[in-house]
């Protein structure tokens, strides 16, 4: 019996791995979601292209108000390329609303962005660039 005890009680759930992609700065990032899409990428060649949307949270740690850009996200991936953020463009945006409120100094606020991308399984950082 103390065996079984000692044995359950060493055993651990397995830790869950680190996000593929993280907030830095004034960003969190609340939840990652990859959708396929079937829009034509650029080039010659017809490849496919992943939406990477980010639901993130931005605090205003800026000694200002200001009103915040959804293309003011970006998204560095480890090689170090860069996405810019958006809201619209494509089917994937159906019922996304960003607020284009004044947003005051200490405050947060979500946000819902979206990065085009031909990496499926992306990982990087998303920042906010004022």
């Amino acid at each position: 019996m103390l065996v079984l005890a000692l044995a359950v009680g060493a055993c651990k759930a397995p830790a869950l791995g680190a996000p593929s992609i993280v907030g830095i700065g004034d960003v969190r990032v609340a939840t990652i979601r990859f959708i396929p899409s079937t829009d034509a990428g650029s080039g010659l060649a017809a490849g496919g292209l992943t939406y990477v949307l980010a639901k993130v949270e931005l605090t205003n740690d800026t000694p200002r108000d200001f009103t915040p850009d959804v293309g003011r996200f970006f998204l560095t991936a480890a090689a170090g390329r860069r996405y810019q953020g958006t809201d619209s463009g494509s089917s994937v945006f159906v019922g996304v609303s960003n607020s284009h409120r004044m947003l005051k100094q200490g405050d947060m606020r979500d946000y819902t962005v979206g990065f085009r991308t031909a990496d499926p399984v992306i990982t990087g950082t998303i920042s906010y660039e004022p």
